[in-house]
């Protein structure tokens, strides 16, 4: 067959493939095919680059062509798909609305790439020019990021690949190894024939933490763990071309070679890319066969139309219902009601008697007497026909009107009351109505009169009754007829639906048909009977003009970045102010008087000058903690590696207790530890794993399959470390090793998956001042122990740096971890926050590097964090001792440090001490004044001294027991409960958004919306601890704030109206609460039946599926925190009321303490003689050391 008759036949046998996608409401595939051919018609090869944002694949894409076409940045840039095609100069603009624009000629490359970056209005760019790099029939297409937060770019990314005869995956070097990068490779390996790695930026590469070897080994060990072949990966830099480890070249060859072989090979790629999509398509006709999902939910939707349109038949009639139903009730009810029983009979006829002409009483005054005892006999009767009436007829149906409302839902409460009040309508008129006239009285006469008498009652009853009937059916008629209008256009709506459900579980029935039709128009040969147009892939868009450009937002004016040289310290040197409050102990040291005073503050003061610092670092994956770690003490003290590891607890502190410097303390997991954490990595119960010891078990789980094929290396390498320290680990000793043997413990995962925490201990300028790094592991790290100390550092660290990469700021788990940092910020005493943007010498200009600040101040600002202190720095070259330059500013970083220790943890303590200083010098000036008076007035003066101390000891007693901190702090817990449980709603709808995307077609359906499910419960779960415990952080703030207003402001503040006491109360560990451990649980059997209503992908993302699927998750998760919130509450309580009753009562026995001693010493300089000449000269020099202090303003 000859070549132009075989495209002939396959555009044909395409075009009717077409046709019949779109009669099988294949959309997507339809379009997909439609590209794949208009790709084949234009004898095109497609080179596709994607992978990380700001991995470097724009510039990459520039070195590779010779020119500057695509925007750089080193943040998320690229928001569309662009296609570079040799040619003559023009610009295609393919906007989101279906239209094009077509720019020919010559164009401004800087125009060209502001459309690049605007995702909202154009979908696709396309750039042609006259390449030298480029050959005539490839296009070279660059992606947005496929880990970008965007899903719209992420679509972008995806809707490409089934296009490509070649992807470049390209990621920064300090990143290969992210989930993200191993997941995408693995749903995309089958989809492309030709799938490469491309590690970027590989001059980041530091010989002296990995050996490139090392490296490389370990990048292609996991590549071909994802069956990708070694020969797959280049090593790249653009930066610098003549690096040792560039392999810019080789890839240019590479790519030279691959475009040649992927011409030859258009045909078979082709048919390679159509047989897949086929295959793709039969399989979900197939599978929707088998499934009988559209049946499923037609019976559903049938059902619902039927259910509705009895809903509506029911509420039309509900009215006519209710009254008939009323009707019937009332007369059951009346019809038995005993209304004459044998007692109403009698004062019946003792009534009728009385009514006689010949009726009279008693012989004197008679008329009197007879009109009395017939005003009695009518009284009497009328009474109990009204009580009778009540109790037979109106109580029930008072009754049946209430359960009528009720059921009806009539609730006005005009017709409640009616209904309450009803009685049926008597007077005393009834009885002499009922009697007939010219009748005689006898007992049949009686029996006559009360059966007239009970049928006018219940006449009465029903004329009553069916007023109030009228009523309440007008009511129920008022409210049905708005639902009726709304239940039509429900039933409209829903009929509709339910039609195109008929169609569809129609065309169900006979998808297997469908499929093979489908399968035989692809494998049959010649033209499929197709009549239509050979070019029927040509889509047609209307042309429009370009688009106006979107205006680049305004950058907001950045603020100055906190620069210590520029703050004058008006204040003494903390050092100097120590050194005096000494020299004021000296002068007063040797009174006996004032001897435990003097001695309490000298140990505030050793306390002040001893004082340990806690500096803890956190940050994403690679974002260089421990090379900062290490540009801070100035030396390579932690093992750095590009490659992550089992992170493990690192500390640096000065030598202590015996230890040598350069030496470090290695501590293990315990085996239960490293037993729950394989638990929690393989998400396997304790049922799972059998075996008499730690090894055992897991070499069981292993061989019997249990745990995920992914992480069988992992738990094989953790018995293997096992395995090598089983004694240290048994027997939880410590091994301590130098310095220059800290390496496996650190960064290599075959030794550090073992190891707790590392204590190495270096002198240094810094450690020197008593400050202690803290290396934590990755702030998004899920490990439970983790999250434990990543938030007992925030609590507990004095300051904290929080890292981000230059290029690669932050991921989705930093943002979460950032959002807790922006709540917990406003509840510490001081912002001791420092955040770092780190290798900071990949900046190409100082403007770009401005650039990037302000895009992470903006980050930061979207988290609730306000006027961040931040730096920029090179972590790299400060180790390699070179001259500070405009990117790297470590020296602001050391003094910002040393100014928010020395200035703002420091200064707080320090002003305390000179206000106890100045009482200090108080008690001598009273005691001074004490010798030049009389008898008369020491005695008064002790009147006045006991009083206020009685005084002082009342209110201190009364705030002990104090209930006002309690009720502050349980209104504040209800009120953050409230809001977490409104942040947790929000999270869980935009995490539902994004969990669930296209990208879960690749592979396996139902496997993986099952997976995505599982991993976005784990995600919601980690939330609401992290939620939890930044609730705990928070309230020890509050509880630090109602503390500090309650006895160090306004206890204090009265002490001293008296003038004679002061306290002293230190926050120092008295605030703090220890962090509860949390522990949700959610049992995934209870959602696994929202993934019954999941029947399809096309179902899913087409028909609304989604959006119902999310909204039904997020209310069901919902749930699950109100119940969690609801059994933490009452604990929560308890717990914060114990810790403040607990700490009130501390700081009142240490408060009566003080101004016991400060009474003894008032008491005894007023008492004792003989020390006249010590008062004096205590007061002379204290006097003079006071005015030197106002004189150098402490």
């Amino acid at each position: 067959m000859t070549e132009e008759r075989h495209n002939e036949e396959i555009f044909s046998r395409t075009g009717a493939l077409y046709e019949q996608l779109l009669d099988n409401h294949d959309e997507k595939r339809a379009n997909q095919l439609a590209a794949i051919m208009k790709k084949a018609a234009d004898e095109e090869v497609y080179i596709a680059f994607t992978g990380h944002y700001s991995a470097g694949k724009s510039s990459l894409l520039n070195t590779l062509l010779g020119e500057d076409i695509l925007p750089t940045s080193p943040i998320p840039t690229s928001a569309n798909l662009v296609v570079i095609r040799n040619g003559e100069n023009r610009v295609v603009l393919h906007t989101t609305d279906g239209a094009y624009a077509e720019m020919k000629g010559s164009y401004d490359k800087e125009e060209v790439q502001r459309f690049c970056k605007d995702g909202d209005q154009i979908e696709t760019v396309e750039v042609f020019a006259p390449y030298k790099e480029a050959e005539p029939y490839v296009a070279y297409i660059d992606t947005p990021g496929i880990d970008s937060t965007d899903e719209a770019h992420f679509l972008s990314a995806a809707s490409i690949l089934h296009q490509a005869d070649a992807l470049f995956y390209v990621v920064h070097y300090n990143h290969v190894h992210s989930e993200e990068n191993i997941m995408f490779l693995r749903s995309i390996k089958d989809r492309i024939p030709n799938l490469f790695l491309i590690v970027n930026q590989i001059d980041r590469h530091d010989e002296t933490e990995t050996r490139f070897e090392d490296y490389r080994e370990q990048v292609e060990n996991m590549l071909e763990g994802e069956g990708i072949p070694k020969e797959s990966l280049f090593f790249t830099s653009v930066t610098e071309p003549d690096h040792p480890l560039n392999g810019l070249e080789n890839l240019k060859t590479h790519l030279k070679q691959l475009n040649r072989e992927a011409k030859a090979n258009l045909r078979p790629l082709t048919e390679q890319k159509i047989a897949h999509l086929v295959k793709e398509h039969t399989d979900m006709l197939e599978k929707d066969a088998k499934s009988g999902a559209v049946s499923e939910h037609f019976d559903k939707q049938d059902e619902l139309v039927r259910s509705l349109q009895q809903k509506l038949e029911k509420t039309s009639r509900q009215a006519e219902e209710a009254e008939r139903d009323l009707k019937t009730e009332v007369q059951n009810i009346l019809q038995n009601a005993n209304l004459t029983p044998f007692e109403m009979r009698e004062l019946a006829s003792a009534y009728l008697e009385s009514q006689q002409p010949s009726f009279k009483t008693g012989f004197f005054f008679s008329k009197a007497k007879t009109a009395a005892e017939k005003e009695k006999r009518q009284t009497e009767f009328f009474a109990d026909i009204r009580k009778r009436t009540e109790g037979e007829a109106d109580w029930h149906i008072i009754d049946t009107f209430s359960k009528a409302a009720k059921r009806y839902e009539a609730d006005s409460d005009d017709l409640i009351m009616k209904i309450q009040a009803y009685r049926t309508p008597l007077s005393e008129d009834i009885m002499k109505r009922a009697v007939k006239q010219g009748a005689a009285f006898s007992a049949e006469y009686v029996l006559t009169y009360t059966k007239d008498l009970a049928d006018m009652i219940r006449r009465e009853a029903k004329r009553r009754t069916a007023e109030l009937a009228e009523e309440l059916t007008a009511y129920i008629r008022a409210k049905n007829n708005p639902r009726a209008e709304d239940l039509q256009k429900q039933i409209t709506e829903e009929w509709k639906t339910r039609e195109e459900l008929a169609q569809a579980a129609e065309e169900e029935r006979h998808a297997e048909e469908k499929a093979a039709r489908v399968r035989a128009l692809w494998e049959q040969k010649g033209s499929a009977g197709y009549k239509g147009s050979r070019d029927w892939f040509t889509q047609k868009k209307r042309a429009v003009s370009a688009p106006v450009q979107k205006q680049e937002p305004e950058q907001p004016v950045p603020l100055e970045d906190i620069n210590p040289e520029k703050s004058e310290l008006k204040e003494l040197p903390l050092k100097e102010q120590v050194q005096r409050f000494y020299q004021l102990t000296g002068i007063l040291e040797s009174s006996s008087m004032l001897a435990k005073q003097v001695a309490a503050f000298q140990s505030r003061i050793k306390r002040l000058e001893n004082r340990q610092f806690t500096l803890a670092l956190f940050g994403g994956f690679s974002s260089g903690k421990s090379s900062f770690a290490n540009a801070l003490i100035g030396e390579h003290v932690l093992p750095s590696s590009p490659t992550p590891t089992t992170a493990t607890i690192n500390k640096i502190t000065k030598p202590q207790n015996g230890k040598k410097h350069k030496t470090a303390d290695i501590i293990f997991k315990t085996e239960e530890e490293l037993h729950a954490e394989m638990l929690q990595l393989t998400e396997l119960k304790e049922a799972d794993v059998k075996g008499l010891s730690l090894k055992e078990k897991w070499q069981n789980a292993v061989k019997k399959g249990k745990v995920p094929h992914d992480l069988v290396q992992t738990v094989r390498t953790i018995i293997k470390a096992y395995d090598t320290y089983e004694d240290p680990i048994r027997k939880q000793l410590t091994l301590t090793v130098p310095v220059e043997e800290l390496k496996p413990y650190v960064a290599e995962e075959s030794s550090a998956c073992a190891v707790k925490e590392v204590t190495v201990y270096y002198d240094s300028p810094l450690t020197d001042k008593g400050i202690t790094i803290v290396d934590t592991p990755g702030a998004s790290s899920m490990n439970k122990r983790h999250t434990e100390l990543a938030f007992q550092y925030i609590k507990d660290a004095d300051a904290f740096f929080y890292m981000t990469y230059y290029q690669h700021s932050f991921s989705k788990g930093d943002r979460s971890f950032l959002r807790k940092l922006g709540l917990v910020k406003e509840s510490f005493g001081m912002d001791k926050m420092f955040f770092v943007i780190n290798a900071a010498d990949l900046a190409k200009t100082e403007s770009e590097l401005e650039t990037v600040k302000d895009y992470v101040r903006s980050e930061l600002l979207k988290e609730g964090i306000h006027r961040p202190k931040l730096y920029h720095v090179s972590s790299k070259e400060e180790l390699a001792g070179k001259k500070e330059a405009y990117y790297n500013r470590f020296s602001d970083v050391k003094a910002g440090l040393a100014r928010f220790i020395e200035e703002d943890l420091m200064r707080a303590s320090a002003a305390q001490l000179k206000t106890e200083a100045n009482k200090l010098c108080e008690t001598v000036e009273q005691l001074h004044e004490s010798l030049y008076q009389s008898a008369e007035e020491k005695e008064k003066k002790k009147q006045r001294l006991q009083a206020s101390f009685e005084k002082a000891l009342a209110d201190i007693s009364k705030r002990r027991t104090s209930e006002v901190i309690i009720r502050k702090v349980i209104k504040d817990t209800e009120e953050q409960l409230y809001h977490i449980k409104q942040r947790l709603s929000l999270y869980a709808n935009d995490m539902l958004k994004t969990a669930f995307h296209p990208g879960l077609q690749n592979g396996e359906w139902k496997e993986n919306i099952a997976g995505a499910l599982k991993e976005a419960l784990n995600e919601f779960q980690f939330e609401y601890i992290q939620e939890m415990k930044t609730l705990d952080i928070r309230m020890t703030g509050f509880i630090e704030s109602h503390v500090t207003e309650e006895w160090m402001e306004d206890c204090r503040k009265k002490l001293l109206e008296d003038g004679f006491f002061s306290i002293y109360v230190s926050g120092e560990n008295e605030f703090a609460i220890q962090l509860k451990e949390i522990a949700p649980y959610i049992e995934p059997s209870e959602f696994t039946r929202h993934l019954k209503e999941v029947k399809s992908p096309k179902q899913f993302f087409e028909q609304n599926g989604k959006e119902a699927f999310t909204e039904g998750l997020r209310l069901h998760l919902q749930k699950v925190t109100e119940n969690w919130l609801k059994k933490e509450r009452e604990s929560l309580v308890a717990r914060y009321t114990e810790h403040v009753k607990q700490l009130q009562k501390d700081i009142a026995d240490k408060s009566l303490s003080q101004i016991k001693e400060q009474q003894d010493t008032y008491l005894q300089g007023l008492t004792e003689s003989g020390s006249d000449g010590e008062i004096e000269r205590l007061f002379q020099t204290s006097k003079a050391w006071k005015n030197q202090d106002e004189m150098m303003k402490i």
